[in-house]
């Protein structure tokens, strides 16, 4: 092993290692970010060294362009789309349905968990339909009675449209996430439970409602008090919602736990790992031929 004065770079038999800074300025990613994804769901290798821990170049390349390879970029018009679908949601009589893992929700805070939600799906219909030219339905109407217990509703197939051949739930969290954690009643349950559950991170800012609202005209006060005072962050706009998606699991594939590393649950939850999902060329393959 050889390292440089300066700690630079590390080079052991033939790798290139890269530290722990090195690292998150190599993927351009933000360090919170980078600590969940190499601690918590291990999806960024690393190896210790002494008392420190190093990446392997070609590793962290590799982990980018998967990233880069499984990201969708959803247009400000489709956001308004799924924002509007989410409105509808939240005062559906059935808004609050859910599975009780947050306790009661407001409008707003049902509108905000629901459109991760939407854009997730979006997201993951324009990858398959991009990626490997598969085209799916999603169910776009708001049932105020009850919800839908799958988020596949149909796929193209030679010319027509038909049912899919297994149950899939898409499941959506914010982009620092590691985990995807389904509630009992959506793993158990014969009538909600699918065969096959998609993990997709939002990188939807917390102010997104603000990036709208800030040309509005009731809103533009506070636009230009904030874009001309010092100390101050400015409302940014909206340009793009990326949906990444990081992979599958069958039912029967998770794990039952009461916690995640930072969380502790009230009560079991079934869990996956990013790193411990399916998410290779062949895997997606192999899934579509189910559908």
């Amino acid at each position: 092993m050889t390292i440089r004065p300066d700690n630079s770079q590390t080079t052991l038999e033939n790798e290139i290692l890269l530290n722990r800074k090195e690292a998150i300025e190599f993927l351009e990613i933000p360090e919170k970010h980078f600590k969940n994804y190499s601690e918590f769901s291990c999806e960024i290798k690393r190896k210790k060294i002494g008392a420190r821990w190093y990446f392997n170049k070609d590793d962290l390349l590799a982990w980018k362009e998967m990233k880069d390879d499984r990201t969708v970029d959803l247009s400000l018009k489709e956001y308004e789309e799924c924002f509007e679908f989410a409105i509808k949601m939240a005062y559906s009589s059935k808004g609050s349905h859910g599975t009780g893992i947050r306790g009661a929700r407001s409008e707003v805070q049902m509108s905000d968990d629901f459109i991760m939600g939407i854009l997730a799906e979006l997201g993951i219909k324009k990858f398959l339909e991009d990626k490997f030219g598969t085209e799916i339905e999603l169910d776009r109407e708001v049932h105020p009675d009850h919800i839908t217990p799958q988020d596949f509703v149909g796929i193209h197939d030679n010319g027509v449209v038909r049912e899919v051949n297994i149950g899939v739930a898409v499941k959506s969290s914010k982009i620092k996430s590691c985990y995807n954690v389904i509630d009992p009643l959506e793993y158990e349950n014969p009538q909600r439970k699918s065969d096959a559950y998609i993990f997709a991170r939002v990188d939807l800012p917390s102010d997104h409602l603000f990036r709208i609202l800030r040309s509005h005209s009731f809103f533009k006060k506070v636009k230009d008090f904030l874009d001309l005072s010092e100390g101050f962050r400015k409302i940014e706009p909206l340009e793009k919602v990326p949906v990444w998606i990081c992979g599958f699991n069958y039912h029967g594939e998770f794990d039952k736990s009461d916690e995640i590393p930072g969380q502790k649950f009230n009560g079991w939850r079934y869990i996956k790992s990013v790193s411990g999902m399916h998410n290779s060329d062949q895997d997606w393959r192999e899934f579509i031929s189910r559908l």
